[in-house]
């Protein structure tokens, strides 16, 4: 006899995280073993947004665009410097800006990234069936709503 699931009754968040966890370890497994080093949240922050070695964003617009502060942006673009998949370079204008760029290696790193992804969604199709997925794509491809900055503050469940 096999155990209930313990994601019944479970807040939608908690499951959102189950599941993506799912993608992540996967995705980890399969990068070492393609003999690639792992795509991390900070990874995915900058890399899912620089298409081509042509694009240059300013840490300001990749926050905007990953829904992160700038703070959590500047840590995710040092780090990714360090490992040599971006390079930042000082912009006109001012205030002073640093544009972004992807380099080779994070190009690389990206694409095989992109393929790993694409045979996981296969496979989850291969199990959830292809309506499912889909379906599953088209609701988290909608506009969600905005929080006010009244929302922003409130405690969990939005009790004072």
């Amino acid at each position: 006899m096999s155990q209930p699931d313990q994601t019944m009754g479970a807040p939608l968040v908690a499951l959102l995280q189950r599941r993506t966890r799912w993608f992540q370890e996967a995705l980890v497994t399969r990068l070492d073993q393609a003999g690639v080093g792992p795509i991390t949240a900070a990874h995915t922050l900058v890399l899912a947004h620089l298409s081509d070695r042509d694009t240059t964003l300013s840490i300001a617009e990749l926050a905007r665009l990953a829904g992160v502060t700038r703070q959590t942006m500047h840590r995710a673009v040092r780090q990714l410097t360090t490992e040599g998949l971006v390079t930042a370079d000082d912009g006109a204008g001012f205030p002073r800006t640093t544009l972004i760029r992807i380099t080779e290696a994070g190009l690389s790193r990206r694409r095989i990234a992109s393929r790993i992804l694409t045979d996981l969604e296969s496979e989850l199709a291969g199990h959830l069936g292809p309506d499912l997925t889909a379906a599953l794509r088209d609701a988290l491809s909608r506009p969600w709503p905005t929080l006010t900055p009244e929302k922003d503050h409130e405690p969990m469940g939005g009790f004072r």
